[in-house]
């Protein structure tokens, strides 16, 4: 690693058939110039051989396997538990940091102990522009890159390529045991993440000097669009923007965000349909999916809502309405 000192920051990295882009991303975090004290990767059953690279490359990273691909959320969940340090950078494999990234980065939660997640500026390769990585929620459930990228600023959550977490603020939004919502398997964790770190108080903060690479969909064949995504992953995608809405949402914001929705939804699954009927039919179980997981997300729910401190109205500011 660079010449400065290990700093109280470990990095919680999930890699599936990442081979493609794991060198480089660990190259980078080993660049830094203030290095995490820690690396812990989790192997979510790669076949590409990138589990033997790592081992045979980076023999001091901690590496732990599994069988089989358990998806996002529960990777990293075992990722991030099997950190030892204060702080937890949550990095995608397709995410190449600058060399002064956690030197950046850092200080804005070590300066105000109510910010409990935190990222900076990506240059997104797909689309060759550098994008803000924290969001504004859309009432769709859809996320809204901030219009400006020059300036520091709060906003809903942060993109979940790229966050670095306050372990004490991670140990609050706990739920069953999971930091990410194991039930998500992929695709709106980091919404629904965000929307609980809103119910509970902690800020999120955008750092514009804090600049990174990001492929995009490095997992999935880099295909950003959700037309273009596997169909698996599209039902993913379709059942938890559902399943946010209903865990999350205080009464005097369901109220604006049903209406919308009423208007939207069927819009969505009628051009879902022009475009393929034959594929349409296959999303349909999204839904029953949906309903399947309803009594467990009304639990989740509950615990949240029970324990919220920040009102609707305060929360309400960081969603774009139009």
């Amino acid at each position: 690693m660079a010449d400065g000192s290990a700093c109280e920051v470990s990095v919680a990295i999930a890699n599936w058939n990442g081979m493609k882009y794991i060198g480089r991303c660990l190259a980078a975090l080993y660049a830094q110039t203030q290095a995490p004290a820690e690396i812990v990767v989790v192997d979510n059953g790669s076949t590409d051989g990138s589990r033997e690279w790592i081992a045979d490359n980076f023999p001091y990273i901690k590496l732990l396997l599994n069988e089989e691909n358990e998806g996002f959320s529960a990777g990293y969940n075992r990722a991030i538990s099997a950190c030892t340090h204060e702080y937890i950078l949550v990095l995608n494999t397709d995410v190449f940091v600058e060399a002064d990234f956690i030197e950046v980065v850092l200080p804005a939660l070590q300066r105000d102990s109510t910010i409990g997640a935190a990222t900076g500026k990506v240059y997104q390769q797909a689309t060759g522009e550098w994008l803000n990585s924290g969001f504004f929620l859309r009432p769709q459930m859809r996320t809204r890159h901030s219009a400006q990228t020059e300036k520091p600023e709060q906003v809903f959550g942060c993109s979940g390529a790229l966050i670095l977490f306050r372990r004490a603020a991670l140990a609050d939004l706990v739920v069953d045991g999971q930091y990410f919502d194991e039930s998500y398997f992929s695709y709106g964790e980091d919404v629904d993440l965000a929307w609980r770190a809103q119910l509970l108080g902690w800020k999120s903060w955008y750092t514009p000097r804090a600049n990174a690479v990001h492929v995009g969909s490095g997992s999935s064949n880099e295909q950003m669009r959700f037309v273009d995504k596997p169909l698996f992953l599209q039902r993913h995608i379709l059942k938890n923007r559902y399943l946010t809405i209903a865990k999350n949402a205080s009464w005097p914001e369901l109220i604006p965000l049903i209406f919308y929705w009423l208007i939207s939804e069927p819009l969505v699954w009628f051009i879902l349909f022009v475009r393929s009927p034959r594929r349409c039919i296959h999303l349909v179980p999204s839904l029953y999916e949906a309903l399947r997981l309803m009594p467990r997300a009304m639990r989740w729910r509950r615990e949240m809502q029970a324990r919220r401190v920040l009102g609707p109205g305060q929360r309400m500011r960081l969603i774009k309405w139009i």
